[in-house]
């Protein structure tokens, strides 16, 4: 290992903790959808930024938003749950339009993975970040470790690319 090379650290959470919060997880997702034992679950969280100008002081406001965020590879279908930092309280169930997503992209820096809608949908699409949180962490849920869960997650996505391809639109590159 030289001088400048990187190394990967793992994140120092709690394993214990990260278990029962998975659990949780679990728990939340089978009480709002029907049919929950059928998706595979995974934790993400999106990020809205908005910067004003002021008349003495600029601000940049940062929103965390957390989801649950359910798919079964079986019809390629999406469901997100919105919840809190404590798993206490979530939202319904949000069923993603698959038919109104046009293209799949994964920044793996940043554990970024990018559904896309069509243009005259309405919104851009869904900008999960699907990375681990630590104990240290200051936004969301702390300890939890997907490692297993988030490489599943990206062969959902990379099938799911596979058949909007077949379908002919053209897509981002991607890099795993």
């Amino acid at each position: 290992m030289g001088i400048f090379s990187k190394k990967k650290n793992e994140p120092d959470y709690d394993s214990k903790d990260c278990s029962a919060k998975k659990k949780r997880i679990r728990e939340i997702f089978n009480e709002r959808v029907e049919d929950g034992d059928t998706y595979e679950v995974i934790y993400a969280y999106m990020t809205t930024s908005k910067f004003e100008h002021g008349f003495v002081f600029d601000t940049n406001t940062t929103t965390f938003y957390y989801y649950i965020v359910g798919y079964r590879k079986s019809d390629f279908s999406m469901i997100f749950i919105q919840i809190d930092n404590e798993l206490s309280e979530h939202s319904t169930a949000f069923i993603v339009e698959k038919d109104k997503i046009v293209n799949v992209s994964y920044n793996p820096k940043y554990c970024q993975l990018c559904f896309e809608y069509e243009k005259k949908y309405g919104s851009f699409g869904e900008l999960l970040n699907i990375g681990d949180t630590d104990r240290k962490t200051v936004y969301g849920p702390k300890n939890i470790y997907q490692a297993e869960e988030r490489e599943n997650f990206l062969d959902f996505a990379e099938e799911f690319r596979a058949k909007l391809q077949q379908e002919g639109y053209k897509l981002d590159k991607w890099k795993r």
